[in-house]
């Protein structure tokens, strides 16, 4: 809204994502609430049109509330069990609540404000990992832990934390950022991000590769 806080209920961009690449429409980037579409000098009328018209349809299968099985064939087929009798409003809604409990606007405007601390240079952090001086620690322990990898959520494609630095208490949105984008995927099958940077385990967590101490 006005006051850049979440509205009761909302429509994840992620969610018009799939639809429209479903309809062979492809999105360049997908934030939380935004898409960017790119078209090309020389493109003609009919591309626009035909993302207006996919964009369209989105909107007209939301109104009507259309199951995800009818709605979204493919990510149906990521875990029929789990999509089985679900309707397309209530995913929404559902992924839209969980930003929500992270009060996503705060906790990106805070992610970015104030970075990881940085202690060794990146090339240095990589020459730590040749040499086997990195260990593997669950995502959420990280605070005061230098970073042997660069993390980087896709999307956006920005990176959070750089080999060398460290999340501190001060940064410790960057970490929560990171752990709502881990839930988020945990939950809703098809929704993961990728995390260039993590490792995740058969039980489902998260590890990252830190200096040793």
């Amino acid at each position: 809204n006005k006051e850049g806080e979440l509205e009761e209920s909302g429509i994840p961009a992620s969610l018009v994502a799939k639809f429209l690449d479903e309809r062979g429409i492809v999105v360049e980037k997908t934030g939380p609430y935004n898409l960017l579409f790119l078209f090309s000098i020389g493109i003609d009328k009919s591309k626009a049109m035909q993302l207006l018209r996919g964009l369209t349809e989105f909107k007209r299968g939301y109104d009507l509330n259309l199951t995800i099985k009818s709605f979204l064939p493919s990510l149906y087929n990521e875990d029929p069990s789990f999509y089985e009798g679900m309707r397309v409003q209530e995913l929404a809604q559902a992924i839209h609540d969980l930003t929500k409990k992270y009060n996503l606007p705060e906790l990106m405007y805070k992610a970015f404000d104030v970075l990881p601390e940085m202690k060794v240079t990146p090339h240095a952090a990589w020459q730590e990992e040749l040499r086997g001086n990195v260990e593997e620690i669950k995502l959420e322990e990280m605070v005061g832990r230098v970073s042997a990898n660069m993390i980087l959520p896709y999307p956006p494609g920005v990176p959070l934390v750089l080999p060398g630095e460290m999340v501190t208490q001060e940064s410790r949105p960057v970490l929560d950022f990171l752990e709502m984008l881990c839930e988020i995927g945990a939950h809703y099958p098809g929704f993961e991000t990728d995390i260039h940077g993590l490792y995740q385990q058969k039980d489902g967590s998260y590890t990252v590769k830190v200096l040793k101490n």
